[in-house]
């Protein structure tokens, strides 16, 4: 798993990896793989996908904090700040 840092609308890992936020429900990686939002649920075109558990907590086992994220899977995570 790796670290993410969030400026905006775009989140890059620690690995050079970047993720784009292109809509309110869409995000698209440098890998190429587009992820859509749905309720608390996300979907990538990849296969994966990740669940939102309350505020900070992905299914993946990832945790966000503030604009830092442990995985992938807490990107998608809606920071309580953006209400």
């Amino acid at each position: 798993m790796s670290n993410w840092t969030i400026f905006g609308n775009v989140a890059i890992s620690d690995t050079g990896e970047t993720l784009q936020k292109i809509s309110d429900s869409m995000s698209i990686s440098s890998s190429g793989v587009t992820y859509q939002q749905l309720g608390n649920m996300v979907v990538g075109t990849d296969g994966s996908s990740y669940q939102q558990m309350g505020d900070s907590f992905s299914s993946d086992g990832s945790t966000r904090m503030g604009s830092f994220t442990t995985g992938l899977g807490a990107l998608f995570t809606k920071n309580p700040r953006e209400d």
